[in-house]
């Protein structure tokens, strides 16, 4: 008796057209790193293309590696600044590199002329993370530095979003950035800085690096009839049911009392499998289309949730927690939880068997 986590490779295809009709002409690049969100790298990226994304984006080269592996041979983009020590493992998979100061230029150039290929690489620049990359105000002299190296194609250049409020300073550093660096000799020609959010916040230019939207996040945003499908589906077994003839507190800590004549079911799911706990007192379930609401506190491998007078339920069933249904798709359940819909994807799952419907 264990949870389950069904990811719909069918609302994932849905959620890419969807993007891309909203994005018109400009590309999509699906982001396939930690495993996909943990929804499984190799079948969400595979989706994801079918689907029409031009590319995907992972943070650790040894992700693309594995991506090569199961065949698949579209563009890959290292949206970090790729280690030096990683390079020769890049190259050898035509993998496209971020590069965020001269000196790595210059060790990838060796490296490259070594092996006897030509580098693609992408200038990461900083402009408000703090993470790593050019610092926008250096943008002329780096490109200055390493214009002359060779086996290098300096094919694009990106930023990362820091949020909603810094998005406008953000751009128009980023933007006097990469005058400068096309200034100054380098082409760039591929231009991204909007990933989910900066996307639905306004950053209409450059190519969309869509994660979080790839499962049905919209990040509280309307997006009228063209509604997002919540791709993950986890349900968890009807562990018992009852109706209490008394006032009794439920859980550890006692921190919900359940009283004569509330009916209680007991699912197997915790926060051992992922659930978060903040979702007790406000996170919902359904069950057999009843909705009801999760009470007292999370265990590790149990939920307790609360169910309207009189609602009939299978014993034996299961519980939908997160889906593409009223009260527990992903935005909602993330508001629930007091979390971001990134952190609810990534935590699901653990012990759980992870099955995949196309």
């Amino acid at each position: 008796m264990k949870p389950t986590l069904c990811v719909r490779l069918d609302a994932i295809r849905h959620n890419v057209r969807v993007w891309r009709s909203r994005l018109g002409d400009r590309p999509l690049w699906a982001i396939v790193k930690c495993d996909a969100y943990r929804m499984g790298m190799v079948p969400v990226a595979k989706a994801a293309l079918e689907a029409g994304a031009q590319r995907l984006c992972v943070v650790e080269i040894a992700e693309g590696s594995e991506l090569r592996a199961a065949g698949i041979a579209a563009p890959i983009v290292h949206v970090a600044a790729t280690p030096v020590e990683d390079f020769p493992t890049a190259l050898a998979a035509k993998l496209i590199i971020s590069i965020g100061d001269a000196g790595a230029a210059k060790e990838l150039s060796s490296i490259a002329k070594r092996m006897g290929v030509r580098a693609m690489a992408h200038v990461a620049v900083e402009t408000g993370t703090g993470w790593w990359g050019v610092p926008s105000s250096r943008a002329a002299e780096f490109a200055r530095e390493v214009a002359s190296l060779e086996n290098i194609v300096w094919e694009g250049t990106w930023t990362h979003i820091a949020g909603r409020d810094s998005i406008e300073a953000q751009e128009e550093r980023f933007h006097h950035a990469v005058a400068a660096l096309r200034q100054a000799g380098l082409a760039v020609p591929a231009v991204h800085a909007a990933s989910t959010g900066p996307t639905l916040w306004g950053l209409d230019s450059g190519i969309a690096r869509i994660g979080v939207g790839l499962y049905g996040s919209s990040l509280g945003t309307d997006l009228g009839a063209a509604a997002l499908k919540t791709a993950a589906e986890v349900r968890a077994p009807v562990y018992s049911v009852r109706t209490f003839s008394e006032a009794t507190p439920l859980g550890y800590g006692g921190a919900h009392v359940a009283q004569a004549g509330e009916t209680i079911a007991t699912l197997r799911i915790g926060y051992g499998e992922g659930l978060p706990k903040t979702l007790s007192g406000s996170g919902s379930a359904l069950l057999d289309g009843v909705s009801g609401r999760i009470v007292g506190a999370i265990g590790m491998n149990f939920t307790m949730v609360s169910l309207p007078k009189g609602a009939k339920i299978n014993a034996r069933g299961d519980a939908l927690l997160l889906g593409d249904a009223p009260g527990v798709r992903l935005d909602e359940v993330a508001k629930a939880g007091q979390t971001i819909p990134h952190h609810v994807l990534t935590q699901v799952g653990a012990g759980m068997t992870r099955i995949y419907e196309s």
